[in-house]
């Protein structure tokens, strides 16, 4: 028979792992899609979707604590998962975490999902005679967390056909960026037509360019 495995939180930006005392029964996964209703001039059947973006995906669990047989407080081994909420010195914010169960959870078949703990709720249910508390029942809510910079590489912007946007980095250029959207650093002009750009050499980091489709 093969080992059990456990699952654990793993901080991102030290590979500290946070153990659970016991595997959860379940967990579920949800995201949601962000599309907005068009209702000018709506004179037909339903109204226009208009696609605004997605949402963050949300991983929710409930997490079971016990320390009945031996009376010892559960809180001690309940606040290390609740403390992932909690600022830590070294990053001046809660840590980022990966949730691990025989494999990562992972979008797109294989980028790592990243998560921050937004939430917990922890219910004391059994107690010692001394009024320490030896039973726990924590519900823990996730939350995915990804720079602009790891988006783009797990949803292959450089797709021709449709229009996107762009926001400029440091050192780039219409060449590099046409290099990406298109796979031809030499279709800049369109970029530089689209977005009224004179002198290909002004660009300003932070400014958000329309990169149009060219199929």
């Amino acid at each position: 028979m093969s080992e059990l495995a456990k699952a654990y939180f793993e901080q991102v930006e030290n590979s500290k792992k946070f153990e659970v005392q016991f595997n959860p029964e379940s967990y579920s996964i949800s995201k949601a899609a962000d599309w907005s209703q068009n209702k000018s001039d709506h004179v037909l059947d339903s109204p226009l979707l208009e696609w605004k973006g997605g949402k963050s995906m949300k991983l929710e669990m409930t997490l079971m604590f016990d320390t009945y047989e031996d009376e010892s407080d559960v809180r001690k081994i309940t606040a290390p998962i609740e403390e992932l909420t909690m600022v830590y010195d070294e990053t001046h914010g809660p840590p980022h975490l990966y949730f691990h169960w025989d494999d990562y959870i992972t979008v797109r078949g294989s980028h790592k999902v990243t998560w921050v703990m937004t939430a917990f709720n922890t219910t004391y249910k059994m107690f010692s005679a001394a009024g320490v508390p030896v039973r726990a029942e924590m519900k823990v809510s996730l939350t995915e967390i990804a720079d602009e910079e790891t988006q783009k590489r797990r949803i292959r912007l450089q797709s021709p056909d449709h229009e996107k946007a762009y926001r400029v980095q440091p050192g780039d250029t219409l060449q590099a960026i046409a290099n990406e959207a298109y796979d031809d650093p030499t279709l800049w002009r369109p970029i530089a037509a689209a977005n009224n750009i004179e002198d290909p050499r002004s660009l300003e980091p932070g400014q958000v360019l329309r990169v149009p489709r060219i199929r």
